[in-house]
């Protein structure tokens, strides 16, 4: 059997394999191409009209920085509203624990019943529950360093990429 998305070693993006010293001997105009063109554009999804306000508030604060890091396409929208719920459904169970607390002066985290059994709290199940959602919708981002380990990534727009006198060499990979 060939394997499935998982076997062998990640695919290099095209501007890591021109800076090492392009070891898989591709065409320069391919390895260029895929710089230029990415297979899926680097653009914001559309914010849904049915999030949160706490879900609009993460929206706002992540969509930002996964667009210049170039890991977010028109595609992504529901990963990333799922992401965005996730993490203020987590917020809110976390104040409710907190509000818990401060009001019976014992730990938000554990539930006493008359009978005198104890479970884990409903909050804190909730929020252990919001916790998964957000770290598995947000590995598909690259929210984690595992995460970020396994990314391939869309070549994404940079700063100075050869500050100094290495430059020039560069300069002929990129023009």
């Amino acid at each position: 059997m060939a394997g499935n998305s998982n076997s062998g070693r990640p695919g290099t993006p095209a501007a890591l394999q021109l800076i090492h010293g392009n070891a898989g001997k591709k065409s320069l105009g391919e390895l260029m191409d895929e710089i230029k063109n990415p297979p899926v554009p680097v653009a914001a999804p559309p914010m849904p009209d049915w999030l949160s306000d706490g879900a609009v508030a993460e929206w706002e604060r992540i969509i930002s920085i996964l667009l210049t890091l170039g890991l977010v396409s028109k595609l992504d929208m529901m990963a990333l509203a799922t992401y965005c719920e996730a993490v203020a459904d987590w917020q809110r169970f976390r104040r409710k624990i907190a509000e818990h607390n401060i009001k019976a002066d014992e730990s938000g985290d554990v539930q006493t019943f008359a009978t005198g059994a104890k479970q884990i709290s409903v909050w804190r199940q909730l929020a252990n529950d919001a916790e998964k959602r957000a770290n598995t919708a947000g590995a598909q981002f690259g929210f984690s360093p595992m995460a970020r380990r396994n990314l391939k990534t869309v070549a994404a727009p940079q700063g100075e990429l050869f500050p100094n006198e290495p430059r020039e060499a560069a300069s002929q990979y990129f023009t």
